[in-house]
């Protein structure tokens, strides 16, 4: 949905946009993009019409509704309070520990597991 503050925008954009964030299960899976897409409209948080403007077949476009902005609004704000929460939990970790943290571990283990546990 953040993307969409930035205007009108259809799915395979959105799936791009987003996976450029950083979210590559958008590239891999678009159909859950389009189910979240579908949920999101159902709440209201946004709405979408097709468009027939430009070469290539119709496309539908979705748009932020001012409900989607407040819900938006306020799950920034969470993820912020996360964000703090994460922050004290790992500057924790780091006094405990003597880990630096700003270099990259090149795990490829989920989180949860291990390194060389599969």
């Amino acid at each position: 949905m953040l993307e969409l503050l930035r205007g009108p925008s259809y799915g395979y954009d959105l799936i791009r946009q987003i996976a450029a964030l950083g979210f590559r299960r958008a590239a891999v899976e678009p159909g859950v993009v389009y189910k979240v897409l579908r949920s999101l409209e159902e709440t209201g948080a946004i709405h979408s019409q097709w468009s027939t403007e430009g070469s290539g077949p119709a496309r539908r476009y979705y748009e932020i509704t001012d409900e989607g902005r407040a819900f938006l609004r306020r799950r920034a704000h969470q993820l912020k309070r996360y964000q703090a929460n994460l922050e004290r939990l790992l500057s924790a970790y780091t006094d405990l520990t003597g880990d630096d943290l700003s270099v990259s571990d090149d795990s490829s283990a989920p989180i949860g597991e291990p390194a060389g546990a599969r």
